[in-house]
């Protein structure tokens, strides 16, 4: 039977028709291409594509100047370009790769212009960084996360399961990798597998005797937040209120994790306004408690839409509100 690192060696191996491709003039798939990304804003479709063509150049020890050179300089137009700015693994690698070929110096002006490319890769690039060329030093980790990397997610999920039966039979490697667990389950779509994971989380932090602090609060949140993804708003709901009637709340009232509480109270509202009027109520108050919370977009957006789904005029206040907001951030003309 394959296992998960055999199938990502297969999977990366598959880059060798890209690669032929690009020797025959084909380069839509690996080009830099721009596109406007929502709220993010200016980003590369192709960027995906290029990182998985480099790890097959790296992986499989590809001597090619000038792809590796080709593949920088489209690489360097995204670090250049792209809102978020960032370094990423891509130009890390080609960077190494194209190190090969520099004997001469004569590559130094791209290692220069990636440096300046954006904030992040002034604080973080170097064009020194050593970069391992072996596949078979990545344990199982490291393949799953280079399987997020890559959105491989088929291949992901079966290292995320070997990974758990390596796990087996130790004490302690469920409480040390819970989060890492809750956050693969995420990626992959595996919701339900999370909320007995948050449920362990909820139980050992009563436990340990911190009820009515900042963590079981976000113990609470991140279980509303779990109910939510999964589409189970009456369990959503019941957590909701429990909240509220359990913790000291109005003690992380000036944080944002209390924002959190109420944006899932609020989606919850919105989602079933019939059987959450008590839950409406309280937002509604706490809404109208103005000294203490922070106002921020989705606080707004959630809470008109809640007041709009239980009929409230409360409703209008708020966008009033949501524009005077809008306003003096200088939002006014951009999408929420």
């Amino acid at each position: 039977m394959r296992t998960g690192k055999e199938g990502l060696k297969e999977k990366l191996k598959e880059q060798q028709e890209v690669y032929a491709s690009v020797k025959a003039g084909d380069t839509d798939s690996v080009c830099y291409k721009e596109f406007q990304n929502g709220e993010w804003g200016t980003d590369d479709a192709n960027y995906t594509n290029r990182l998985r063509l480099a790890y097959y150049l790296l992986y499989w020890k590809t001597d090619d100047e000038d792809v590796v050179a080709w593949l920088f300089q489209e690489e360097l137009k995204d670090r250049e370009r792209n809102s978020f700015q960032g370094i990423g693994s891509t130009i890390r690698i080609l960077t190494a790769l194209l190190q090969r070929y520099n004997a001469d110096h004569k590559y130094d002006e791209l290692f220069e212009r990636a440096k300046n490319a954006n904030f992040d890769c002034a604080c973080g690039y170097d064009a020194e960084e050593a970069v391992d060329d072996e596949f078979e030093n990545n344990d199982l980790l490291d393949c799953i996360y280079l399987c997020r990397e890559l959105q491989y997610r088929d291949v992901m999920g079966i290292l995320v399961d070997e990974w758990k039966e390596d796990g087996k039979g130790r004490a302690d490697w469920k409480l040390s990798n819970r989060s890492r667990l809750i956050w693969f389950n995420t990626y992959l779509g595996r919701e339900a597998e999370n909320e007995g994971l948050y449920q362990e989380q909820l139980a050992e932090t009563i436990t340990a005797g911190k009820s009515g602090t900042k963590e079981i609060i976000s113990a609470y949140r991140d279980l509303i937040r779990c109910y939510l993804r999964m589409g189970d708003d009456e369990r959503a709901a019941y957590y909701c209120r429990v909240v509220i009637k359990n913790t000291d709340y109005k003690s992380v009232r000036t944080l944002r994790l209390f924002g959190d509480i109420l944006e899932g109270c609020m989606e919850v509202v919105e989602r079933e306004p019939s059987g959450t009027r008590d839950l409406w109520e309280w937002m509604k108050g706490e809404l109208e408690h103005k000294p203490g919370i922070n106002r921020y977009g989705n606080l707004y957006t959630k809470g008109i839409a809640a007041a709009k789904a239980v009929g409230d005029p409360f409703a209008e206040e708020l966008e009033r509100e949501y524009l005077d907001w809008r306003r003096e951030c200088s939002l006014d003309g951009e999408s929420v």
